[in-house]
């Protein structure tokens, strides 16, 4: 099977261990400082090649020592990194992890280089593409080389962005009409119904997450999907529903679960699984990301050289 994973690349900073409190002005000693590989689309990259696939990765990095870097980590890892492209006036992205006790994770983002990319009508020859979070440009030429290639046979799997959720500007439209597979947590759920700011609900039950994913499929033969945290997943497909809980299990940091999810659910759904089986393969990889640090299991970029990456 040919797939294609699209959008965000980055280094991820994790610190882990921190204190329950963080005072405004304190120094603190943390558990550990690592930088990872990460972003969305190496997300689901990693979840892929566990599964025995073969993914080419189609992002951006910066013109810089850190992008080089990358890039060359993600190759060693047997990435196909043919179709990446490089930002000259863009640093590679950047995202400072800040794990808590509770395994609550914290993210602070920089896109960088993921913000120039550009997708292609011949990127996207695969049997199944998927879409992590891109902003608004990057999501605009998906939308042109999907009209481009006129092609529907891959599986286009979809999460996206709060940038384009909040925006919902034509390309997303047609990106969002297009997918046989959209993948939403809780609040973005929300945002694509149109729900505005303080009438957004941190969670959702379980009823109102399955009338919800009924209401936002654009046809009845695409799945979507939405994430509950600790209450489990929905699913619309089929004029079905179907409910998958959580598994239980001990969290270390919940940064990447979701596209460990909507990967590993992708996949099974291409492969022909039924959707209860889908889900729960979904949810079970989901449940291991979860007891890790990073936000998938690709190893740290720099090992003893990490502090000074930090100034390339």
């Amino acid at each position: 099977m040919q797939l294609v994973a699209i959008g965000s690349i980055t280094v991820d900073i994790v610190v882990s261990g921190m204190p329950a409190e963080l005072a405004r002005g304190d120094k603190q000693e943390v558990g550990s400082i690592d930088l990872y590989p990460g972003g969305g689309a190496l997300n689901a990259t990693a979840s892929f090649m566990e599964q025995g696939e073969s993914v080419r990765l189609l992002g951006a990095l910066g013109r810089d020592g850190l992008g080089d870097r990358l890039r060359a980590h993600i190759e060693q890892l047997g990435i196909d990194v043919s179709s990446m492209q490089v930002c000259s006036d863009q640093p590679t992205g950047k995202a400072i992890v800040l794990v808590e006790p509770s395994g609550s994770a914290s993210v602070l983002a920089r896109r960088g280089a993921n913000a120039c990319l550009r997708v292609q009508a011949q990127d996207l020859q695969a049997d199944l593409i998927y879409v992590a979070p891109l902003a608004l440009q990057p999501m605009e030429s998906l939308a042109q080389a999907l009209a481009d290639r006129n092609d529907t046979s891959a599986c286009l799997v979809v999460n996206p962005s709060v940038a384009c959720l909040q925006h919902q500007g034509q390309g997303f439209k047609q990106v969002y009409a297009r997918a046989d597979v959209l993948g939403l947590n809780a609040v973005e759920a929300q945002m694509l119904a149109g729900v505005q700011g303080a009438d957004i609900q941190l969670e959702l039950s379980i009823q109102e997450a399955c009338e919800l994913a009924t209401r936002l499929q654009h046809h009845s033969q695409q799945a979507l999907l939405i994430t509950l945290g600790v209450q489990g997943a929905v699913l619309a497909v089929n004029g079905q529903q179907y409910v998958e809980p959580a598994c239980k299990v001990a969290v270390c940091s919940t940064v990447g679960a979701g596209d460990a999810f909507l990967s590993s659910f992708a996949l099974a759904w291409k492969r022909g699984l039924e959707p209860s089986e889908a889900l729960k393969l979904a949810s079970q990889a989901a449940a291991a990301r979860l007891g890790q640090w990073a936000a998938n299991t690709f190893p740290p970029m720099f090992g003893q050289d990490a502090a000074q990456a930090l100034t390339l």
